[in-house]
């Protein structure tokens, strides 16, 4: 065997080794187990939920009343009479004494 043959095959034997540890690392993070919470009461989320709901709600009754106004609004302006013409300027200026 030649020299460069030696280093050659060294060479692969230690990126397979390499690999190996590697892939072993890699699988024992994948595969441990992570640590899981007590159960906790639910009736304080429970609680916390029905608040969110609620006010959930009354935004979106808000955001409906602002939207009817808007449309009112658009109504009312949309049927508005045009503007008069305007008042005829006199020709010359009156000054006035002081």
């Amino acid at each position: 065997m030649t020299e460069s043959m030696l280093t050659d095959l060294l060479t692969f034997l230690f990126g397979v080794g390499c690999l190996v540890a590697f892939t072993r690392v890699v699988s024992a993070f994948f595969n441990r187990k992570r640590p899981t919470a007590p159960a906790q009461d639910t009736t304080a989320l429970e609680a916390r939920l029905s608040r969110i709901e609620q006010i959930v709600e009354s935004t979106a009754i808000e955001v409906e009343r602002v939207t009817e106004s808007q449309r009112f609004m658009v109504n009312v302006f949309s049927q508005r009479p045009p503007e008069p013409a305007p008042l005829p300027r006199p020709g010359s200026r009156v000054t006035t004494p002081h």
